[in-house]
């Protein structure tokens, strides 16, 4: 079933629950190619419950125009997918690495009021930056945090600030506070300036800690640590504290706590 949501002229916004018949596909399809026919971008919020598939039937008449759709991925902008459902965000975060020029965003059930309101172009900005910068004391101590996915431009700002303490030619010491993980764009790792950072932080970085983060990542970076040339050691979430003793340096924001 699919219900209209109103919205702005150039936004599609659905609300898609349980079987989507013949007609309700083929009326998506019609009302995405009119769209794309009458503006130069076409943005799409689609909320999704409990969808549980599509009447096959259709598929005869739809693939074709779909097809003709993907040779016009650059005219699609900001598109949402809100959802409860795990296996439809992660099929949504698929779909986007696979695809050029298109990037999907997904949401929950309670952001979906954001959600809608970034894609019809009210929000500037879509999330707080996924990697954010922890000043120090020390010069040749530096200190990120990341929460989130990583974005393009996310990536791109950090390469920035990185890259200028790799220019100093000096050793260098580096903390990551790890919150969430959810992976990156693409485009993401494959920038000019972040591949830089990533080579100069191999060649240049002597101890590397680790705060926090996933169960896994512990065991990830015991089999990484043979294979980079650093001392690279995992601390809990709990354990910041003899990260930063062990690096030899203090963050700028502790500091500031403590005044």
């Amino acid at each position: 079933m699919i219900e209209q949501i109103q919205s702005s002229e150039d936004v599609i916004a659905l609300k898609i629950t349980g079987k989507l018949k013949r007609e309700e596909l083929e009326e998506i399809t019609t009302r995405v190619e009119s769209s794309l026919a009458k503006h130069q971008k076409t943005h799409i919020f689609a909320e999704v419950e409990d969808f549980s598939g599509f009447d096959v039937t259709a598929l005869s008449n739809y693939l074709p125009r779909a097809a003709a759709m993907l040779r016009q991925l650059r005219r699609f902008g900001r598109i949402a997918v809100v959802s409860d459902l795990r296996w439809i965000r992660w099929a949504t975060k698929l779909e986007s690495a696979l695809l050029p020029h298109i990037s999907y965003e997904t949401f929950t059930a309670d952001e979906r009021h954001r959600a809608l309101a970034w894609v019809e172009g009210k929000l500037n900005a879509l999330h707080d930056p996924s990697i954010r910068i922890i000043e120090t004391d020390k010069p040749d101590v530096l200190g990120f945090e990341l929460d989130g996915r990583i974005s393009t431009a996310d990536a791109q700002a950090a390469a920035e600030y990185f890259n200028k303490a790799l220019d100093r030619k000096q050793p260098l010491r580096l903390l990551g506070r790890v919150k969430n993980i959810e992976g990156a764009e693409l485009s993401a790792l494959f920038g000019h300036k972040y591949l830089q950072m990533k080579v100069g932080m191999l060649e240049r970085v002597e101890r590397y800690a680790v705060v926090g983060g996933p169960v896994w990542l512990c065991a990830w970076l015991a089999a990484l640590d043979p294979l980079v040339s650093c001392e690279l050691r995992h601390f809990g979430a709990d354990q910041e504290a003899q990260a930063w003793a062990w690096l030899g340096a203090h963050p700028k924001e502790e500091q500031a706590r403590a005044a």
